[in-house]
C-alpha cells in the first residue's frame, strides 16, 4: 500500500501523467496506412508528418476514451496494479465517485493488459519523485 501512495504522489498532476505516455508511439497513421514517424507538438499531441493528422497521447493505450479524467484513471491504474490486495470495483467506484459498471469495466481493461506500463522503472529511470 505504501508503494501505491508513493506512486500517486509522483503522478499528482495531469502533465505528469502524460509524460510516460509519450513513450507509446502510434506506429501507423490511420489515414495514410503507411509506417510514419510521428513527432510531438504542443499540448501532448502527436502528428503524422505526411497527412498532419493529430493523435492524442492517450491514443491506443488503456487511457484512450476514458470519460472520467486521466488523473483518476492513472490513480485507479496504480491502485489495481501496485496495491496488495487488489481493491474491489465497488471500492474503486465509491472512492473515485464513479458508477460500479464504469469502475468494473476499467478494472477489467487494466487486468486484461496488466503489463502495459511499469511506473516504478519509469520513475527510477527519470529520477522523479
Amino acid at each position: 500500500m505504501n508503494q501505491s501512495k508513493q506512486l500517486k504522489k509522483s503522478f499528482s498532476s495531469i502533465e505528469k501523467c502524460y509524460i510516460p505516455l509519450l513513450n507509446y508511439e502510434v506506429k501507423t497513421c490511420v489515414k495514410v496506412w503507411i509506417m510514419r514517424i510521428l513527432y510531438y507538438i504542443k499540448n501532448f499531441e502527436k502528428t503524422c508528418k505526411k497527412c498532419k493528422t493529430r493523435y492524442k497521447t492517450t491514443y491506443n493505450t488503456l487511457f484512450h476514451n476514458v470519460r472520467f479524467g486521466l488523473l483518476k484513471a492513472f490513480h485507479i491504474y496504480i491502485e489495481v496494479v501496485y496495491r496488495e490486495p487488489q481493491p474491489k470495483a465497488s471500492e474503486l467506484a465509491r472512492r473515485y465517485n464513479l458508477t460500479y459498471k464504469t469502475a468494473y469495466n476499467f478494472k477489467q481493461k487494466i487486468i486484461k493488459d496488466f503489463g502495459f506500463m511499469n511506473l516504478e522503472v519509469y520513475l527510477k529511470k527519470n529520477r522523479l519523485s
